[in-house]
Order: C-alpha cells, then sequence, then structure tokens
C-alpha cells in the first residue's frame, strides 16, 4: 500500500506540471505515454512475434502512434485522425501481406485496435488543453479517478449487488451509483472554479454536470474493458513500470476510455 500510495503522489505530480505547462511539454509527455501503451496493449494481444520481440507488425503501429501525435500537435484538428487511422490500417494491412504467412490474422486486428484502444483516444487530452479555458478543461478526464475512488469507498460501504458478478467480482452496484454521484459533484466543483477564475456564466456548472456524469458512467465501462481484456488474456497487469499500480494501462485505463467522450461533449455542449 506504501508504494501505491507513492507512486500515485509522483504520478500526480508530474501529471499536474505536464498539464499546466502544456504545449510541446504536454504533446511529447502524451506521445511517450501512448507509446507505452500501445507496447503493453500490442505484447498482451499477442501482436509481438512468436520470439517474443517486438517484430515489424509492432514497429509499423508504433511509427503510427508517432506520426499522429506530431499531426495533431502540429494541426490541432480532428480531420488528422481520419488520416492516422487510415494510414495505421493501410500500413498494417500492406505489412501482413508483403510479410505472409509470418503474421496471422488476429495479430493485424490487434495491432490496429491496440492503436485505435490507447494512442488515438488518450490524443484527445492534448486537444482539450488546445481549447479556449483548455487549462481547466483538460482535468475532466481525471474525474474518471474520482469515479474509480469513490465507487471503491462506497462499495466497500454500502455495496450489496455485484455489477459483474464474473468479471469484477468485488464491483457493485452501489459503488457504481457512488462513484457517478461523486462525478457529478466534481462537475460541480470545476464549474465554481470556472466561475471564480475565469468569470463564465453560472451556465457552465449544469453542462459540467452532464459531462461529468456521462463521464462517471463511461469510465467505469472503461475500467472493465481493460479488466475484461486481462482476464481473458489471463493476466493480472498490463505491465510493471508504475510500482504499486502495474504498467500504463493499468493506472490509466478509464481516464483513456473516458477522455474523447468528454472533449466531444465539451464541443457539443459548450459551444
Amino acid at each position: 500500500m506504501k508504494t501505491r500510495v507513492i507512486s500515485s503522489i509522483v504520478i500526480g505530480i508530474i501529471l499536474a506540471i505536464t498539464l499546466v505547462l502544456g504545449g510541446y511539454v504536454l504533446g511529447g509527455a502524451s506521445l511517450i505515454v501512448a507509446q507505452i501503451a500501445y507496447y503493453e496493449i500490442a505484447r498482451v494481444l499477442g501482436v509481438f512475434d512468436e520470439d517474443g520481440k517486438t517484430g515489424l507488425l509492432y514497429k509499423v503501429g508504433f511509427v503510427g502512434v508517432l506520426l499522429h501525435y506530431i499531426l495533431v500537435i502540429y494541426i490541432h484538428d480532428t480531420k488528422t485522425y481520419l488520416l492516422s487511422v487510415l494510414f495505421v490500417f493501410f500500413a498494417v494491412m500492406v505489412t501482413y501481406v508483403l510479410t505472409f504467412p509470418k503474421y496471422k490474422v488476429h495479430q493485424v486486428i490487434g495491432a490496429v485496435f491496440a492503436f485505435l484502444y490507447a494512442p488515438l483516444m488518450l490524443s484527445f487530452i492534448y486537444l482539450l488543453r488546445i481549447r479556449e479555458n483548455g487549462e481547466f478543461l483538460v482535468w475532466m478526464p481525471f474525474v474518471a479517478w474520482v469515479c474509480d475512488s469513490f465507487a471503491y469507498l462506497t462499495g466497500r460501504a454500502f455495496g450489496k449487488h455485484k455489477m459483474t458478478p464474473v468479471l469484477s467480482p468485488h464491483k457493485t452496484i452501489e459503488g457504481g451509483i457512488g462513484g457517478v454521484f461523486f462525478s457529478i459533484v466534481a462537475g460541480v466543483i470545476f464549474g465554481f472554479v470556472m466561475m471564480k477564475v475565469k468569470g463564465v456564466d453560472a451556465g457552465i456548472i449544469p453542462q459540467f454536470m452532464v459531462i461529468t456524469l456521462v463521464a462517471g458512467l463511461i469510465s467505469q465501462l472503461g475500467d472493465l474493458a481493460a479488466s475484461a481484456i486481462k482476464r481473458d488474456r489471463d493476466i493480472k497487469d498490463y505491465g510493471r513500470l508504475i510500482p504499486g499500480h502495474g504498467g500504463i494501462m493499468d493506472r490509466f485505463d478509464s481516464v483513456i476510455f473516458v477522455t474523447p467522450f468528454i472533449y466531444g461533449l465539451v464541443v457539443f455542449i459548450m459551444k
């Protein structure tokens, strides 16, 4: 537990510095995290070569992640997402064809899925940061951690009904409700802070309440989805990078999952 707490503090400090500075610092840090997450998922999904080495198929995806972040950082447009997806899909298929029968179809699917799951979704954090009031909006994906923490605490105190008995026996419906409730509370706090610091209208509060309500629901799905992959592949953690937590995917799974939805809601609701 001590190791886990220390790791959380260190992560929190690094994260705060990165989000506050924004710009190339955030872009570079996001790229590094995305590449590590891609490595973890690709390894778990069997994208690597039979000898356990990363191999050509993985390297194609690695280049795709790099190009995607370069496009996002320098062009600042969601149109680049379509280009990135098309590039990775095309490059992976070319690799599959030219090296046939070295790679199997599940490895090809895994390479594309790994790109979509973490690197692509995570990059929406950068797009949130560069929006108007982005210094506040960029914190919103991390409401997923608020939801996770209070879902755990509420579940421990009041949990009786299992949410997913087979996949995650310790998660309860009561815990899930508590997580969503405190996510909304976090949204209210976000709104009050923006009112005081930026002088925005009080209408920001109900907007943030809607966003964090949806975020609380989706973040729990993200956590369960990441857990489902681990159970399916019979592993405990995605990696060992973060002491007490596991890998990037183990710590950021719900944040990664919820980020593009928050970005979409911010664009739709806060025009």
